[in-house]
């Protein structure tokens, strides 16, 4: 540690010292200037033509009075301000981003709205509001294809696999839900898989376990009316089927996944809760919206298709990031090799951010683009700029205490270069 009193009060002691060296020194020459005016002026009496009088230059230093202790406390107090404030900056803590990583992450952004809009479109072809042709994703079209005959139907396998993979939350219509007297909205065939949680391919690990083992059907109907039915049949299930039913489940959820309507992307069952919003000439709530979407197609399938956009994104932003990572210097202090790997991530997150936020305001453009169709939004990438937004947040909050203290050890090494 530095005592800044003692060395203080050195500097203080060697500058007064100065002072009254100074102060002789301004003695002998205010003495000096007055010989120099008494010669000049004998000389002038002798009618020789000299030159004007100097003027007397004035000390630096006038007295030993100007640096006082009460001027020394301010110079430390002011130093040690500095210093304090110097160490805890967090100025040049974040790697530099240089115009080149800019303008790749701008045009791969850009490289992804173009895939947004020539491969992923919207879930299936369609007319929307019954006057704007719209042509669906030819990616989805294909996986839809998937698992099914000519005919449409599930191929054998998965007919079989349906078949073995009975659950209690397949429930479809209020008919099958028993003596079930409470109101139910929306519940039926093609909307069953979305509001019933069990079907949920993440949730549903949860709920559909739960509903399982109960014999019930937990759904949300498309008044954000949550039910839970008990299926008399499923009641009374076997021990065995209890101990099966993580596999039960799996099953049943493949076999769903190839049906005309598929199965909802993760969570989105949950938006039948949200009861607000005024959407469209309809005035649709975002439950309305929701389920709209699903009916057309918006499913898992299509999420797949709609992860080909962050895909692309992340896959060409790493190989540039490979191609201009800097070499590491093996023979480098430890701490030194640490914090250039921090950096290296923090730069490389800097960029991945700033390409999702091109494709994702891309995308927003492309809904307006399609009339405001909502089934044009890629969730995925919406999910994925979340994603790397949180990482930035997070980057921004972080503990940098390390990270200064190596940084002010390396300026005190540059600084010690400079006197050699």
């Amino acid at each position: 540690m530095i005592d800044f009193d003692k060395e203080f009060t050195d500097t203080q002691i060697g500058l007064i010292g100065v002072s009254n060296e100074a102060h002789a020194l301004e003695k002998e020459i205010n003495t000096t200037s007055e010989s120099i005016s008494r010669l000049i002026k004998e000389v002038r009496e002798l009618d020789y033509t000299i030159p004007e009088e100097p003027q007397k230059s004035k000390p630096l230093i006038t007295s030993s009075e100007n640096y006082s202790k009460e001027f020394f406390s301010n110079l430390t107090e002011q130093f040690e301000e500095q210093i304090i404030k110097e160490i805890n900056s967090g100025a040049n803590l974040l790697p530099v981003t240089t115009r080149l990583d800019y303008t790749v992450a701008f045009a791969i952004g850009v490289i992804g709205a173009v895939v947004d809009m020539l491969f992923v479109k919207i879930p299936s072809d369609t007319k929307y509001l019954n006057q704007f042709e719209q042509k669906g994703s030819e990616i989805t079209k294909w996986l839809k294809t998937l698992g099914v005959g000519e005919d449409g139907k599930l191929n054998d396998f998965f007919k079989g696999l349906e078949q073995a993979t009975k659950v209690s939350f397949d429930a479809s219509t209020k008919n099958n839900l028993g003596n079930y007297n409470e109101e139910i909205s929306g519940f039926y065939p093609k909307t069953h898989r979305l509001m019933s949680l069990g079907h949920d391919p993440f949730y549903g690990l949860i709920f559909g376990l739960l509903d399982m083992l109960n014999g019930n059907i937990t759904f949300i109907d498309s008044k954000g009316v949550i039910h839970s039915v008990a299926i008399e049949k499923y009641q009374e299930v076997a021990l065995k089927e209890k101990v099966f039913a993580p596999f039960i489940w799996l099953g049943h959820i493949l076999s769903d996944i190839c049906t005309k309507m598929g199965i909802p992307i993760p969570g989105w069952g949950f938006t039948q809760l949200l009861q607000f919003g005024s959407f469209g000439e309809n005035k649709r709530t975002i439950a309305d919206v929701t389920r709209y979407m699903y009916l057309e197609g918006y499913d898992l399938r299509h999420f797949a298709t709609m992860g080909v956009v962050p895909g692309v994104i992340d896959f060409c932003t790493k190989v540039y990031f490979k191609i201009t990572l800097a070499e590491k210097d093996s023979y480098s202090l430890l701490y030194q090799q640490n914090l250039n790997e921090v950096h290296d991530r923090i730069r490389l997150q800097k960029i991945l951010f700033m390409s999702h936020s091109v494709a994702t305001s891309s995308n927003i453009l492309k809904v307006f683009m399609y009339h405001g169709n909502p089934t044009a939004l890629n969730f995925n990438e919406i999910l994925i700029f979340i994603k790397h937004s949180i990482e930035m947040m997070r980057i921004q909050q972080r503990k940098t205490d390390a990270e200064k203290v190596i940084r002010n050890r390396n300026r005190i090494n540059e600084g010690w270069k400079k006197f050699k």
